[in-house]
């Protein structure tokens, strides 16, 4: 019982270390992080202007998408119920 106690000890000490690390841009899946609150007032407007264009964009995009795809099915739709 004591051998495990040490054991999960030395495997906390191992946890923490590992959210310690700094986390490199080729490991993120999302491009570089960060970290707003170090930002002064000005970063931060922009930063949140930017971040509100990216979502503008993002939604354009899944309206053009969603809108292709609908006329697409109403098309099928068309020629199945009058000329098939």
């Amino acid at each position: 019982m004591a051998q495990t106690l040490r054991n999960n000890a030395k495997q906390l000490v191992k946890r923490d270390k590992y959210f310690e690390k700094d986390i490199t841009p080729s490991n993120s899946s999302y491009g570089k992080i960060i970290d707003y609150k170090k930002m002064s007032p000005e970063q931060f407007e922009a930063f949140k202007q930017k971040l509100r264009q990216k979502e503008v964009e993002r939604q354009k995009r899944l309206t053009i998408v969603c809108g292709s795809v609908m006329v697409v099915i109403v098309a099928a739709l068309v020629y199945l119920l009058f000329f098939y």
